[in-house]
């Protein structure tokens, strides 16, 4: 999709403006312009311009909040280029936008004929300015509209992006559009990464879906329930004064149905969005997105020493999973109520460390039951996940665990070289999407590490999640091992190959 950003009016224009947003307010209203008088269009000029503030206003605010996401790979058949904006708080919209996306990819074969997408480390740098997202679009630049992807996009490539169309009061608008591209597919260069494409007559668009999301109740429809008949997607936009606009022409109330007067009313009031988000969750999930979790064993240790590692977690604002011994936890309780309320994800580690493999059944259960109690005792919640010490299992092992098994394709080895920058350099090296990895927050040398950890695997493009977040929506067996996600290792858990089972 093209965008052609608003230019500065001359006096002549901007009154012609003026006189078409009040005609297009009147219109929305159902009210006749019969009898009016000059007091009448002061007054209707006014509310024009106090519309067109809050609608500046509300992108204003939006440019603030939302957050810049890129998925460009120039090496893979199809050639991708997605550039996508997320709000924290509207996890429904960042779904719908996913599915939209990874639809697209798939149509274009970028699946490579797998059952799922393999997710793209991109550098952070290709991503677009919050604020390109938010440029209201000119009518004339919107895209020719077609049902989906042709043919040839395999050989073309993906080109496909979303964009804020108006927002308001609970409400945004949005759309994603998938251009097809005209020449052999290459990347835009790095002045066309920072903003849309503002050519009118450039590359036509495959595909266009508009949305409209409630922001009160996360709840996300598709854009034509807002009009009574039948509308084409990439149709919908808005003026500069939050109305909407059909073909680049004003809506009348009686095109409306209920939901959509109600929303027409809400785009020129002031935007309220979501409260109480998690800002360190990604707001698509790692099906499309190149995940990493960074998993800590043996805690909790020395005070001190965990709390560092808190700290450098909080700085960087990312989460983290812990695999806690039973017996630490009833030594130090009150650094595991912390992990829990800052935010991150604990798991279990068995109570005193043994080599469960070699346990009866009964005994790695209790194992397994007295680490939990002690875990939900110092605030950490019920434990879902077990990572069993020194990953050795058997399938009778496995199944008295009575949990998924956690375990971990980058090992660090952070507990024999007990040095900072070795820890650094292999998740630098071996960090791939999907990558669970294996430290300890028990060694000073490991929590020294933490900060350019963390500021490494971010600078790669890489999106630290809990364990947990990393496997979702895919549920998790017991009896089962995962060790990453995705196809990067044999052991990965994808659709094919979803866990591994002991014979």
């Amino acid at each position: 999709m093209t965008h052609t950003p608003l230019r500065p009016f001359s006096s002549l224009r901007r009154a012609a403006a003026l006189t078409a947003a009040s005609t297009a307010l009147i219109l929305l209203s159902g009210c006749t312009i019969a009898g009016q008088n000059r007091d009448d269009d002061a007054a209707d000029e006014a509310t024009v311009e106090s519309y067109r503030k809050n609608a500046s206003d509300n992108l204003a605010t939006l440019t603030k909040t939302l957050r810049s996401y890129a998925i460009v790979d120039e090496e893979s058949t199809p050639e991708l280029n997605a550039h996508l904006f997320g709000l924290p708080g509207a996890t429904s919209l960042g779904q719908e936008t996913e599915k939209v996306v990874l639809d697209s990819f798939e149509a274009a074969g970028a699946f490579a004929g797998r059952k799922a997408f393999d997710p793209v480390l991109t550098d952070p740098s290709q991503r677009w300015e919050a604020a390109a997202f938010a440029t209201p679009p000119a009518a004339s630049a919107r895209p020719t509209p077609s049902t989906g992807p042709t043919s040839e996009g395999a050989d073309t490539g993906v080109d496909i992006s979303n964009r804020i169309i108006a927002a308001g009061g609970s409400y945004l608008i949005s759309s994603v559009s998938q251009k097809e591209n005209a020449g052999t597919g290459a990347s835009p260069t790095a002045s066309e990464t920072s903003a849309p494409s503002q050519s009118p007559t450039a590359k036509a668009a495959g595909m266009t879906r508009a949305f409209v999301t409630d922001l009160a109740t996360d709840t996300t429809v598709d854009a034509a329930k807002l009009f009574a008949g039948d509308v084409d997607p990439a149709a919908i936009s808005a003026d500069d004064a939050g109305a909407l606009l059909k073909d680049g022409e004003s809506v009348r109330s009686d095109d409306l149905t209920t939901l959509g007067k109600k929303v027409a009313k809400a785009l020129h009031t002031p935007l309220t969005l979501p409260d109480g988000a998690d800002d360190r969750d990604p707001d698509f999930s790692c099906a499309l997105l190149p995940c990493v979790a960074l998993t800590y064993d043996d805690g909790p240790g020395e005070t001190d020493v965990e709390d560092r590692l808190l700290s450098a977690a909080k700085t960087a604002n990312v989460r983290l999973t812990y695999f806690l011994l039973g017996k630490n936890v009833k030594h130090n309780p009150g650094v595991v109520k912390r992990m829990a309320e800052a935010g991150h994800e604990i798991g279990n580690h068995s109570f005193n460390h043994p080599q469960l493999s070699k346990k009866s059944p009964d005994a790695v259960k209790k194992q397994i039951e007295d680490t939990n109690k002690e875990i939900e005792a110092a605030g950490g919640g019920k434990s879902t996940l077990v990572r069993p010490p020194y990953g050795a299992l058997t399938k009778a092992t496995a199944k008295a665990l009575g949990h998924p098994s956690i375990m971990w394709d980058v090992d660090t080895e952070d507990w024999r070289s007990k040095s900072s920058s070795m820890v650094v350099q292999s998740v630098r090296t071996a960090t791939k999407p999907g990558s669970v990895v294996l430290m300890h927050s028990i060694h000073p040398s490991t929590v020294d590490a933490a900060p350019e950890v963390f500021s490494t695997v971010l600078d790669k493009g890489f999106y630290p999640v809990t364990v947990s977040d990393l496997f979702a929506p895919q549920k998790l067996e017991k009896s089962a091992e995962y060790f990453c996600r995705g196809y990067s290792n044999a052991l990965c858990s994808n659709p094919e190959h979803p866990d591994v089972r002991r014979n």
